[in-house]
């Protein structure tokens, strides 16, 4: 192993984390929002199967085969070309990936506050929405933090896979710098240490949060 070379090819790789950061972020964020409306809407009875139906669906498609099916598979099958870039479509799947393992993160986090406190906060005259709002969510999240800490990371992972698409991320550029020397090992190791980095800088943010939420 050539320590020399690998640190000579970590500024060409690292140039590329703010497109997997940025991938990362955003498909969270979507996923946090969407994940919550599809909590509210899977408590309606006529659409429950439905919301089930699509979180099988997204739970259980490996996220590859999301990317070739939105990339390549529904504009062949509606007819229309790429009229979105490669890194958007890459964020939106991973978002519709994540969205499906966010609403059970939510609807567990939900069922874990006793029923009593909803029971309690009716009877001493609040509105449903304003016990969830004041009262159950507060502690909702408090449980459902560490969980969507570990899907993040999971996620930031998983943008390597939209290379399989076009979209040049970390592991795209250290798979460039490898067909050209093929020195895989280095190469691949580089890559592997920059993740671990970004996982490692995540985690102490997200103990700093775990810590100022829970001291509240």
């Amino acid at each position: 192993m050539d320590i020399k070379y690998i640190i000579e090819i970590f500024p060409q790789i690292a140039a590329y984390i703010p497109v997997t950061l940025l991938m990362a972020i955003i498909a969270m964020a979507l996923a946090l929002i969407l994940g919550g409306f599809l909590t509210y809407l899977s408590r309606i009875s006529y659409l429950k199967w439905l919301i089930g139906l699509y979180l099988l669906i997204f739970r259980g498609f490996p996220t590859i085969v999301i990317l070739f099916v939105i990339y390549f598979g529904l504009p062949q099958l509606l007819g229309l070309g790429h009229h979105w870039s490669a890194t958007v479509i890459a964020t939106i799947c991973l978002a519709l990936k994540q969205e499906a393992y966010t609403v059970e993160v939510y609807r567990s986090a939900l069922d874990a506050v006793p029923r009593g406190q909803l029971e309690a906060g009716l009877a001493i005259g609040l509105k449903t929405s304003q016990v969830y709002r004041r009262i159950i969510i507060p502690q909702a999240i408090r449980t459902m933090i560490p969980t969507l800490g570990n899907n993040f990371t999971a996620l930031l992972k998983e943008t390597s896979l939209a290379f399989s698409i076009g979209v040049t991320e970390m592991f795209c550029q250290g798979k460039l710098i490898a067909s050209t020397n093929f020195r895989y090992f280095e190469v691949y190791f580089a890559v592997g240490i920059l993740y671990v980095l970004i996982i490692y800088v995540y985690s102490l943010i997200q103990e700093f949060i775990e810590e100022k939420v829970n001291f509240y």
